[in-house]
């Protein structure tokens, strides 16, 4: 049944039946092509059918909320961004000094410097981050605000 509901809502629904859909995807894998002596578990081609309803059940909660984010989707294409850059500066090698190794028998003195250092990482991932949050804040306001009609089970 086609029913209102907030993008928020229309998100869990579409997540509830991708889980749906892999699940069924998942059973289909196993139980496809089997020894014919060996029973099966599940009914495949009701799996099958199931499986190409969800599909298209999919197909169309993902095109009605894409749509419905039109108004939004800088924010969104930002926030991804902003979280791509969080976890690029996360992943910097920052480390700085005078360390000592042994090689080959060899105690060898090396001094590491790092360009851009741990503290300009911290400062810039906790910039992005109340960012993010601002435009987290937002979509969350505009998914719980904004309504749109989807094939929902209740």
């Amino acid at each position: 049944m086609k029913k209102l509901v907030s993008i928020s809502r229309a998100l869990k629904e579409k997540n509830r039946v991708a889980g749906r859909l892999a699940k069924a995807r998942e059973i289909i894998g196993q139980e496809n092509s089997k020894d014919k002596s060996l029973p099966r578990r599940v009914d495949v081609e009701a799996t099958y059918a199931e499986a190409k309803m969800l599909e298209e059940r999919l197909v169309a909660i993902k095109s009605a909320i894409a749509q419905a984010n039109n108004p939004i989707v800088a924010k969104i294409i930002e926030l991804d961004e902003i979280k791509a850059e969080i976890a690029f500066l996360n992943g910097i090698n920052v480390k700085e000094g005078r360390f000592e190794e042994v090689a080959y028998g060899n105690k060898i003195v090396r001094e590491i410097e790092a360009v851009v250092g741990q503290a300009r990482v911290l400062a810039e991932v906790a910039e992005l981050q109340k960012r993010a949050d601002a435009l987290q804040d937002a979509l969350d306001e505009f998914n719980a605000s904004t309504k749109i009609e989807i094939e929902i089970d209740d």
